[in-house]
C-alpha cells in the first residue's frame, strides 16, 4: 500500500487539525497513514474517523521523545499500534500522560520567563490555548490535556505577538532565545528506551527508529565513513527490542536514496522491517513534506 506513516498535526507540533491531513493524504492518492504526533495520541480518534469517511486505511501511532544515556541518544521513535485504537493503549497512554504533564510545566516555566521578560502579564497558557483552538469546532475540552506543547508552540505564540522579529524562524529562535539571560534552560524528563519498549510493546505496538540519517546531519558521505557507528546504534536498538527502521524523506531526492539504501543495506540483515515517513508537519511550516515521500510498505510483521 501507498503509505506515508509520519505526519504531525496541531494536537503536537503540525499545522493541521488531523482531518485536514486526512483529506490532503486522500488527494495526494495515499492508501495508509499515520498520525504521529511527539508524545501524544490525542488525535487518534479523530483521525482513524475522517480515515474511514475518505475510504484510508489508518494505524494508531505517535512519536515518541526519548533519551538513552548508555549511547547519548536523544531523539524519538515512532510507536505504531496496528488494529488497536488509541483507548486500547493504556500503557502508552500512561507513559504519555506523564510526559505531557513535564511539557505542561516546562511551558508553564517559559511563559513566566517571557512575562518577566517582555514586562507582559497577558502571555499565558489560557491564551495560547485559545489561539491554538482557533478555527477548530471539533475540539472538546477532554482534549485539551492531550495537546503537546514545545518550544516551537512558544515561538508561534511569541511571533504572533509580535514580540520577536516577523523574519524570524524556530531554528534562529531556538540558538539566539533560548539561552541564559531570556529564557533559562529546563531540562524535560523523558523516557528511556527501555521504558517507552516495554509501554509499546505491552500494548502490542511496534517501535521503529525514525529519521536516522538525523544523527549524522542529514550526510549520506559522513554516514558511508561512519559505517561501523550506524551499525553499531542499529545493533544497539536491535538488542533493545527495536522493531523497524523509517525510510525517510532527507530534503531531496539524491539524499533521501543514498541514505535509505545504506540504512537498508545496514538493517536489512538484522531483521529490521521498514516504514516510510516524510515527517510532514503542514503548511506553513519546515516541513510541508506530504507529497515528497511515500512507499510501497505491505504490513506489519505478524
Amino acid at each position: 500500500m501507498n503509505a506515508n506513516l509520519h505526519l504531525h498535526s496541531k494536537f503536537s507540533d503540525g499545522s493541521l487539525w488531523p482531518e485536514d491531513i486526512v483529506r490532503g493524504a486522500a488527494h495526494l492518492g495515499l492508501e495508509l497513514i499515520a498520525l504521529t504526533d511527539h508524545d501524544t495520541m490525542g488525535g487518534s480518534q479523530r483521525f482513524a474517523a475522517e480515515c474511514d469517511a475518505q475510504g484510508l486505511s489508518w494505524v494508531s501511532a505517535c512519536e515518541i521523545d526519548v533519551a538513552d544515556p548508555a549511547i547519548g541518544y536523544k531523539s524519538e521513535l515512532l510507536a505504531y499500534f496496528p488494529g488497536k485504537t488509541q483507548p486500547e493503549c493504556g500503557a502508552t497512554r500512561a507513559m504519555l500522560q506523564q510526559v505531557l504533564d513535564e511539557r505542561r510545566k516546562r511551558l508553564d516555566y517559559y511563559l513566566y520567563w517571557a512575562r518577566t521578560f517582555f514586562k507582559r502579564d497577558d502571555l499565558t497558557l489560557e491564551d495560547m490555548v485559545a489561539g491554538r483552538m482557533t478555527g477548530d469546532t471539533s475540539a472538546g475540552d477532554a482534549e485539551l490535556p492531550l495537546l503537546s506543547w514545545s518550544k516551537v508552540d512558544l515561538f508561534l505564540y511569541l511571533r504572533g505577538k509580535k514580540l520577536v522579529p516577523a523574519y524570524m524562524n524556530y531554528k534562529l529562535f531556538k540558538r539566539e532565545w533560548m539561552r541564559p539571560g531570556r529564557f533559562p534552560k529546563y531540562k524535560l524528563s523523558k523516557p528511556d528506551t527501555t521504558a517507552c519498549l516495554a509501554a509499546v510493546h505491552a500494548d502490542g505496538g511496534f517501535a521503529v527508529i525514525p529519521h536516522i540519517g538525523h544523527l549524522w546531519n542529514d550526510d549520506p558521505e559522513e554516514m558511508e565513513r561512519q559505517q561501523h557507528q550506524v551499525m553499531a546504534l542499529l545493533e544497539f536498538f536491535k538488542t533493545r527490542g527495536v522493531d523497524g527502521v523509517e525510510l525517510y524523506w532527507y530534503s531531496g531526492n539524491k539524499k533521501t536514496r543514498a541514505i535509505n539504501d545504506l540504512v537498508r543495506r545496514l538493517a536489512e540483515p538484522m531483521g529490521y522491517f521498514f516504514t516510510y515517513g516524510s515527517d510532514c508537519h503542514g503548511p506553513d511550516t519546515d516541513k510541508y513534506t506530504i507529497d515528497k515521500f511515500s512507499g510501497d510498505f505491505p504490513s506489519f510483521p505478524l
